[in-house]
C-alpha cells in the first residue's frame, strides 16, 4: 500500500490539528496508517489519518482547495463508499484553505 504524506504545509497543520482534536476526544489517532493498521477492506485506501475509539473509527483525508481533484472526485466516492461497508467507520474530508489571498 502507499500513503501520501501531506507535502502542503497547510495540509500537515490541519492534520495535527486535527489528530489533535481527536486525541482531546479520546481517541487513539495514527496519522498515515499502513495497510496492517486498517480493516482488510480498507487495506488499499489510503488516509491521513485514523482516530479509533472503543465506540468506532474515523478514517480522515486532509486536502486543499487546490489539492481537493488530484485523485479526482470518483476516488473520494469509491473511498466513501467502501468505508460505508465497514461497520463502526466513518469517512471524514477535511478541506482547508488559506485564510488570505497569495498575492
Amino acid at each position: 500500500m502507499t500513503y501520501s504524506i501531506p507535502e502542503n504545509l497547510l495540509e500537515r497543520r490541519r492534520l495535527l490539528r486535527l489528530a489533535r482534536e481527536y486525541r482531546q476526544k479520546g481517541y487513539s489517532v495514527t496519522l498515515h496508517p499502513t495497510s496492517g493498521d486498517l480493516p482488510p477492506a480498507l487495506a488499499k485506501c489510503s488516509f491521513d489519518l485514523i482516530a479509533v475509539n472503543r465506540t468506532g473509527a474515523i478514517a480522515a483525508e486532509i486536502r486543499t482547495r487546490e489539492s481537493l481533484t488530484l485523485n479526482g472526485a470518483a476516488d473520494l466516492r469509491r473511498i466513501t463508499s467502501l468505508v460505508k461497508q465497514v461497520p463502526g467507520w466513518e469517512f471524514e474530508l477535511v478541506v482547508t484553505n488559506p485564510r488570505k489571498k497569495a498575492s
